[in-house]
């Protein structure tokens, strides 16, 4: 009980006191991972550029990333955990909830983990860990974060739902790098004698 009045008060936090109507705004069109396609079709368009045959490699991977990521996280963690979402108690006669805002609705489904943090912190960590020594790759935790925060602040999720996706993003993110470094090296790499 303790660790749910923790979210809560966080949750209040992204939630109520940081809410205006500009930010209102802000976050719903953030949110919306439609708006977010050119960033990653162009992002995808230059591995294929930079690196050829195996930016292709790269992307169909990360692709096949993020599908397994998304199934994984909706069809079976949402399912065995069936955490309702923090904007389905709103009506509850307790008034527990009665300051939750949603700026942009309530959603159906369940809330443990965000699938916007699990999906977008995977392919972040699968690049990272495919470049390592590249440091400007760091950057992509900011606007990653930031959707991922937009969740708490519209009231679908707790704070809690994004944390759990970020490590299960990352998690899933690292064990791709590891199989497509294999792969990669198994199959696709010339050896030279």
């Amino acid at each position: 009980m303790r660790l749910l009045q923790i979210d809560l008060s966080i949750l209040y936090f992204f939630n109520v006191t940081l809410s205006t109507t500009w930010l209102d705004s802000v976050m719903i069109f953030l949110t919306n991972l439609q708006h977010w396609m050119p960033v990653y079709l162009l992002s995808f368009a230059f591995m294929i550029w930079k690196f050829k045959w195996r930016g292709v490699r790269m992307v169909i991977a990360c692709l096949l990333l993020i599908g397994t990521a998304d199934l994984f996280t909706n069809k079976i963690i949402k399912e065995v955990v069936a955490r309702p979402r923090p904007c389905s108690f709103i009506n509850d006669p307790s008034g527990a909830y009665s300051w939750l805002k949603t700026p942009d609705g309530a959603r159906l489904g369940y809330s443990f983990p965000s699938s916007h943090a699990v999906n977008n912190f995977a392919g972040v960590v699968f690049f990272l860990l495919l470049f390592p020594k590249n440091r400007k790759l760091l950057w992509l935790f900011v606007p990653v974060t930031i959707i991922a925060l937009t969740r708490p602040y519209l009231g679908l999720h707790y704070p809690s739902d994004v944390l759990g996706g970020m490590l299960i993003g990352a998690v899933m993110g690292w064990g791709f790098s590891a199989l497509y470094k294999i792969v990669e090296r198994k199959y696709f790499l010339k050896t030279t004698i």
